[in-house]
């Protein structure tokens, strides 16, 4: 141990001469890092414990947590995730898979869907549309939206959306923790591109640190995070236009950026805070109730109970019809009868039902594509697009992914429901990642993803 301390006070002196002569590295820039950067990563691989870095992407239906450093192997990587609730009982606080099943009983009490609430005015328009879809209530909190919900037995509970984000994130990290055995001190969140100042920092400060219990919190576009998963960001990527669209659970963005020196610099931005994979399913959902008013001569729109279970089995079918022409789905449970009773969804049905929806989102993609050029710049524009990358759960519909590679004149796409958590957890600890070549020449290829 002796004969290791003074290449550890080298390595600790080289890192403050460094700092004093360069300043703070920059984060996430994979060229030009300076010493100081490069000064850390030496003390880190020599025996100095550095801050345990987390990548955090919270979802309108499902969070995750990812980052590198296994029990046995630091550049294997680990990836949690959990549903996207949090419910407030008279025993306490749910989160995850627990919360949604307890909103299956109490739906009053549980809260999902928060994303697009976070850090905006009370008298938005936003809230006012999302009054008429959850069974709580809205209030003002310091000038900002804030949901008031009362427990079974009574409790009135006033709350800013950032507690729920908090708690997911304390949830997340209490995860982590528990598989890599030590302390997660600062965390990088994903946060959507069309954020705000005000929205950015509520995650930043008031989640991470305030709630989540993370000692440093950093933000990054959720596109950018996408990106980097294709290592995009890197000299490779310098010069590339990419374009990322994100069709997700409750939410659809796309994002057009230009990487300069690895940064992105957003050329256009659209997004769609009401469509998602949700909405898919609720179409199915409607499809249903017609069904079985009109072949079992019963009316469930009423019948909170059945709604519930119905949903959750379309929500079943719609995710089963990605990879089959059609799905059986038993309706007997629904309507509380004992014998199995069989209705076929079929995938053209599905399509049939669902596209005018999809076709808005391809409108959104559009937009971003053209930039408001006219119609004879179309194939030029769709030429300048280097690289097009489909992020969010609904990307598997196979519809979505017709339609975009018609559009883009059958050219491949990168097809990745999971690439923004993989890129944030790249960004949040380059040095396990190895991607910067200042750093490490001809260094090691890259770790194995092990997603959970």
């Amino acid at each position: 141990m002796a004969a290791t301390r003074p290449l550890l006070y080298l390595g600790v002196l080289l890192l403050f001469l460094a700092m004093a002569a360069s300043g703070a590295a920059a984060f996430g820039l994979p060229r030009g890092v300076s010493p100081a950067y490069c000064a850390n990563e030496f003390l880190q691989y020599h025996g100095i414990s550095q801050n345990e870095k987390a990548a955090i992407h919270l979802g309108n239906t499902k969070s995750c947590i990812a980052g590198y450093g296994g029990r046995l192997d630091p550049y294997t990587a680990y990836q949690l995730c959990i549903p996207s609730w949090v419910a407030f009982t008279d025993n306490g606080t749910l989160v995850g898979e627990a919360a949604m099943n307890h909103a299956a009983v109490s739906p009053g009490t549980a809260v999902s869907g928060f994303k697009r609430l976070l850090g905006i005015r009370m008298y938005n328009e936003m809230v006012k549309r999302e009054a008429e879809l959850v069974p709580y209530q809205f209030t003002e909190q310091l000038g900002r939206c804030g949901i008031q919900m009362e427990t079974e037995d009574g409790h009135v509970m006033n709350f800013l959306p950032e507690r729920v984000a908090g708690i997911l994130m304390a949830e997340l990290k209490k995860m982590a923790e528990a598989r890599l055995g030590r302390e997660i001190e600062s965390a990088l969140v994903t946060v959507p591109g069309h954020f705000n100042g005000a929205q950015r920092s509520s995650v930043r400060r008031e989640a991470a640190r305030l709630h989540g219990g993370f000692g440093v919190a950093k933000v990054v576009d959720e596109q950018v995070a996408a990106a980097a998963a294709y290592r995009l960001h890197e000299k490779r990527g310098d010069g590339k236009v990419v374009l990322v669209f994100h069709l997700g659970g409750r939410t659809s963005h796309a994002t057009k950026f230009r990487f300069k020196d690895g940064t992105g610099h957003l050329l256009e931005e659209r997004h769609d805070a009401y469509l998602g994979g949700d909405d898919f399913t609720d179409r199915i959902v409607d499809h249903f109730v017609e069904l079985i008013r009109e072949r079992r001569h019963r009316d469930i729109r009423g019948d909170e109970g059945a709604l519930k279970k119905l949903r959750a089995a379309c929500e079943r079918v719609k995710k089963l019809l990605s990879d089959r022409d059609g799905v059986l789905m038993n309706i007997g449970p629904v309507l509380g009868e004992g014998a199995d009773i069989y209705e076929e969804l079929t995938r053209a049905k599905f399509e049939e039902l669902n596209r005018d929806l999809i076709e808005r989102a391809l409108e959104i993609v559009d937009t971003v594509v053209m930039g408001g050029a006219p119609t004879s710049q179309t194939q030029s524009r769709k030429d300048a697009i280097h690289e097009v990358i489909l992020v969010g759960g609904s990307v598997r519909i196979p519809m979505v992914g017709q339609l975009l590679e018609d559009y883009f004149n059958g050219r491949g796409l990168i097809k990745d429901e999971d690439a923004v958590i993989r890129g944030a957890a790249l960004l949040s600890r380059p040095e396990s990642a190895r991607y910067v070549d200042e750093c490490y020449k001809g260094g090691v290829s890259g770790p194995v993803w092990l997603a959970k």
